[in-house]
Order: structure tokens, then C-alpha cells, then sequence
């Protein structure tokens, strides 16, 4: 009797403390859907980034990606900034750029630390669709805090695609199904040894 509910309080016990880890998320902007979709998606939502012909507008004569602006009347640059609650919860960024034009290309952490500056090399890709894009990433562990293009007449000369974030931990923790399966065998054993303990008792 003692041997079995130990065991059983045991199993729960276990079951109760294993679980699935808390899955990363992927989120993608690919810029695909018609115009001003974008706008109520996550990238758009979650920092200043614009669309250079404005709020609600279409894609102009860039059929796969997005002219960028910022919003910060700060002349032809685009300074992006990630809402910090958000920008907190991500491990990399990756974004294509073609540029007509050659600014500095800077992403930084969420304390603004830089993970990556680089001059973009004059690339004349987004009239096309596809387009033709160069890629940068970067990996953090402390958040990604924004980007920004910088000189060089930005505004209306940057394109942007296929941009993606990875969420580390966010949501639950689920139980995997042999997680579930092992919690359903301790509360089982557990339920018939309490029971067995009352039968003896009222027999004695």
C-alpha cells in the first residue's frame, strides 16, 4: 500500500514538473499581401516603420517590397525602433534590402549596442518580382532594439523584404502528449491506492 501511492505521488510529481519547453516563434513580413495590409501586421504594429507614400497607400513601382520612411521628419534617413516590450522578447532579425543608394545599414541590441553596421552596396533589384535582395541577420541575447539606414538619401531609395524575427519563450509551457500520459497514470494510481486505503479501513 505505502509502496504504491509513494510510487504514485511520485509519478504525478514528475509528471507534474516535465513539460515542453516554451516553443520560439518565427514571425515573417514578405510585404505579399495587397496594400496597406502590411500596416496591421506585426512589424508595422510594433514599430515606426512606413510606407514612403504614406499611411493606407499602396506599393508604388515596388511589387515585392516596401519603400521605407520612419516618421521622424530626421530628413532622408529611416530610424526604426522596436517597441521595447517586443524588441526585449527577440533573439535574431534578418531583412533584404535593395537600395538605390549606398547608407550605413545598423542594427542594434535593446541597449543599443550595435550587432551590425555595414555600407550597402548600390543594388538596383526591387523593380522586379521577385526581387533582388542582399540579406543581413543578426543573433542577440539581449533583444533587438530597431535599425536604421543612414545617409544618402534613403527615403524613397530603400527597399525592404522578408523580414523575420525570432520570439524566444513566449506562451506556455504545454505538456507534450507522454507528459500528459504520465500525469493520467500517477492520478490513476494515486486515486485507486486512496481507495484501496478506504475499503481496508471500513473492513477493519
Amino acid at each position: 500500500m505505502r509502496f504504491r501511492l509513494g510510487f504514485a505521488a511520485a509519478a504525478s510529481v514528475l509528471a507534474l514538473s516535465v513539460s515542453a519547453p516554451a516553443m520560439a516563434t518565427t514571425l515573417i513580413e514578405d510585404f505579399e499581401a495587397p496594400f496597406p495590409g502590411w500596416e496591421s501586421g506585426w512589424l508595422a504594429t510594433n514599430s515606426n516603420l512606413e510606407n514612403y507614400y504614406g499611411a493606407g497607400a499602396g506599393r508604388g513601382n515596388n511589387p515585392d517590397g516596401l519603400w521605407i520612411a520612419d516618421g521622424l521628419a530626421n530628413g532622408a534617413d529611416a530610424v526604426i525602433n522596436f517597441n521595447t516590450a517586443f524588441g526585449a522578447t527577440l533573439s535574431s532579425f534578418e531583412i533584404d534590402v535593395a537600395a538605390y543608394a549606398t547608407p550605413t545599414l545598423r542594427i542594434w541590441d535593446l541597449a543599443g549596442a550595435t550587432l551590425l553596421s555595414v555600407v550597402l552596396p548600390y543594388n538596383p533589384g526591387a523593380y522586379s518580382d521577385p526581387g533582388a535582395y542582399n540579406h543581413f541577420s543578426v543573433v542577440s541575447t539581449n533583444g533587438i532594439g530597431g535599425f536604421s539606414f543612414v545617409g544618402d538619401s534613403v527615403e524613397g531609395n530603400v527597399s525592404i523584404d522578408n523580414v523575420r524575427v525570432n520570439l524566444e519563450g513566449t506562451g506556455s509551457a504545454v505538456p507534450e502528449p507522454a507528459t500528459w500520459a504520465m500525469m493520467i497514470t500517477g492520478f490513476g494510481l494515486a486515486g485507486s491506492a486512496l481507495r484501496r486505503r478506504r475499503q481496508t479501513a471500513v473492513l477493519a
